[in-house]
C-alpha cells in the first residue's frame, strides 16, 4: 500500500502570476487565478473583487485593437472622411469619430524642430463667406483685410527643410503673438522674410534679420526676399478646408494641424506615414 503525502497550502499564501504564454486567465491586479464570468466577456477576481476584460487594447479609452487602429489611420490618410473610416472598420460612427479626432489632436501636438532660416512669415484669415452667415451677422458692416472679424492664423515656412508651422490666434493679431511665435520656432538671428504689413517691421528690434517686400507697391520678389512659399501653402490649406464643409471655431486648431502634418510628411510613402502616425499615437 502506497501512502500519499498531503501538503497543506496556507490560506494566506500568495499566488504567483502565471507566465504570459499560459492561456489561463489571471487577475492583472493581484495575480489570483480564480475568477467569475460577468457581463460583456469580462472577469471578476474572487480575491480583490476587481473587474477586467480579457481583451487588451493598445490605446486607453478606445475599445479598438491595433489592427483596427492601423486600418483607421490608413483610411484617414487616404480618404480623410469619418464615413469611410466607419465603413472600413465595421464599427460604430461614434467610435470612428473619436478615433479620427484623436488622430487630429496628435497631429496638432506633434512638435517640430526649430527653424534655422531663412524663414517666411505671413498671416491669413479663416472664416465662412458673409453670404452664408446668419442674418444678424450679415447686417453688421464688415471690414476687409486686417480689419476682418475672421480668425487670424500665422504661418512660418522654413526654406531649407520645406516644413511649415501654423499657429491659430484666438484673438486679434498683435505684435506680441508674432514675436512670441518667432522666438519659439526660429533660431535667434535667422533671416525672416515677410510682406509689407506694418506689424512685421518691428521684428528687427528683437534680434531677427528682417527684410520685406511691398505688395501694396507691386513688389513681390526681390532676389531671395519673397513669401511665395507660405502663400502657396495658404492656397493648399484653404482648398482642403473648403472641402470639409464648416467646423466649430474651437476645432480649427485640430483641422489646421492635420493639414500641416500631412504637408510636412508629404514626401513619405503611405506606409511610412501610417507607421509614423501610429508611433505618434502610442507616444501620446
Amino acid at each position: 500500500m502506497i501512502l500519499k503525502t498531503l501538503v497543506k497550502v496556507p490560506v494566506c499564501a500568495e499566488y504567483p502570476k502565471l507566465p504570459p504564454n499560459m492561456t489561463k486567465n489571471i487577475c492583472p491586479a493581484c495575480g489570483f487565478s480564480r475568477l467569475w464570468s460577468v457581463r460583456r466577456n469580462r472577469r471578476k477576481c474572487k480575491r480583490c473583487r476587481k473587474e477586467f476584460g480579457l481583451k487588451r487594447y493598445p490605446i486607453s479609452g478606445f475599445r479598438a485593437t491595433e489592427a483596427e487602429w492601423l486600418m483607421c489611420i490608413g483610411t484617414f490618410l487616404r480618404e480623410r472622411t469619418i464615413g469611410r473610416v466607419r465603413e472600413d472598420m465595421g464599427r460604430s460612427h461614434g467610435l470612428a469619430e473619436r478615433m479620427v479626432m484623436r488622430l487630429r489632436r496628435n497631429m496638432s501636438d506633434d512638435p517640430l524642430p526649430r527653424m534655422e532660416g531663412p524663414v517666411e512669415i505671413d498671416e491669413t484669415y479663416i472664416g465662412g463667406q458673409r453670404k452664408n452667415k446668419c442674418l444678424h451677422i450679415r447686417r453688421i458692416k464688415g471690414k476687409r483685410g486686417h480689419g476682418t472679424d475672421k480668425l487670424p492664423i500665422v504661418g512660418l515656412f522654413d526654406r531649407p527643410t520645406g516644413s511649415v508651422a501654423v499657429f491659430v490666434e484666438p484673438k486679434k493679431l498683435d505684435i506680441v503673438f508674432i514675436i512670441r511665435t518667432l522666438e519659439e520656432r526660429a533660431d535667434p538671428g535667422a533671416f525672416v522674410y515677410s510682406d509689407g504689413f506694418k506689424m512685421y517691421r518691428r521684428m528687427s528690434a528683437h534680434g531677427f534679420r528682417h527684410e520685406w517686400v511691398d505688395h501694396a507697391g507691386g513688389e513681390y520678389v526681390r532676389g531671395d526676399v519673397h513669401t511665395n512659399n507660405i502663400e502657396g501653402f495658404w492656397g493648399i490649406l484653404k482648398r482642403k478646408m473648403g472641402c470639409i464643409g464648416g467646423m466649430r471655431r474651437k476645432y480649427l486648431r485640430l483641422f489646421v494641424g492635420e493639414i500641416v502634418w500631412k504637408f510636412n510628411h508629404g514626401k513619405l510613402s503611405h506606409e511610412k506615414q501610417k507607421r509614423a502616425l501610429w508611433e505618434l499615437v502610442l507616444r501620446s
